[in-house]
């Protein structure tokens, strides 16, 4: 019975990370893992499942706001595959604990930056960019695309957060379009990972049943919410939230 408390627990990463544009994999397979003693396989395995129903959940309601800029989210997907498998190459020889820690720091400062920012007004017409995009921007995001799979592929976690910072940082977007195109890049990976581990078996349902229902839940109250916050209260969310990642990758020395 135990189990059950991941559906609390679910509902709090699920509204989170959806309202910020982060799919809460970093939080999900910790939680397995540490409190309820799931081996990494089957922590991964149900994290993936679980944000490819989140994401999904998400994405519809985005997208029936019209907060998607769908160009942008499928560029940020085109290098994810090759990112991922030379990030998982790298780990056979690198230490990834101590790029952990590296990439830690890395969103602190990040983090700071967001935090920094959020009084600054970014581009109302962001979402309408896509029609417009230069070869600047196409070469910035597919860089992007790269290095969040490869960060994926080395920690295992974090990629979603690369995708953001660009976003907000590099192309100045408001965080509600570049939170709600996240999700839905998202969602196209996770969709592709979430059926390998389910053929490779790595699915607890006791586990994942409660987590997904109550990340799906989650889901449906984070674009609910963000609609109605301000741009500062979304960034400054963000910039928590990015902290809270950062002290965990921070510690994963400690703690693995």
């Amino acid at each position: 019975m135990r189990e059950l408390l991941l559906l609390p627990l679910g509902l709090l990463i699920g509204t989170v990370s959806s309202m910020v544009g982060l799919g809460g994999g970093v939080f999900y397979v910790q939680l397995l893992v540490l409190v309820f003693g799931l081996p990494m396989q089957k922590a991964i395995g149900v994290s993936v499942l679980t944000m490819t129903f989140t994401t999904v959940t998400a994405t519809i309601a985005y997208a029936r706001e019209g907060r998607i800029n769908y160009k942008i989210g499928v560029l940020l997907d085109v290098l994810d595959i090759p990112g991922v498998i030379l990030g998982a190459y790298m780990t056979t020889f690198i230490d990834s604990r101590f790029l952990a820690v590296i990439f830690g720091f890395l969103l602190i400062v990040i983090s700071i930056r967001i935090l920094k920012k959020s009084g600054a007004p970014a581009k109302a017409n962001a979402v309408y960019e896509a029609s417009e995009l230069t070869g600047r921007v196409v070469c910035l995001v597919l860089v992007t695309s790269f290095s969040s799979g490869f960060v994926a592929g080395l920690l295992g976690a974090g990629g979603g957060t690369i995708d953001e910072s660009v976003m907000l940082l590099a192309l100045n977007m408001p965080i509600t379009v570049a939170s709600a195109t996240s999700i839905f890049g998202m969602m196209i990976t996770n969709c592709a990972a979430a059926i390998s581990h389910i053929t490779l078996g790595n699915i607890a349902p006791k586990y994942a049943v409660p987590l997904i229902v109550g990340g799906t839940l989650g889901a449906k109250l984070g674009p609910y919410f963000s609609k109605r916050c301000r741009e500062d209260v979304l960034k400054k969310l963000l910039s928590f939230t990015f902290m809270v990642i950062a002290v965990r990758m921070i510690s994963t020395p400690l703690i693995l």
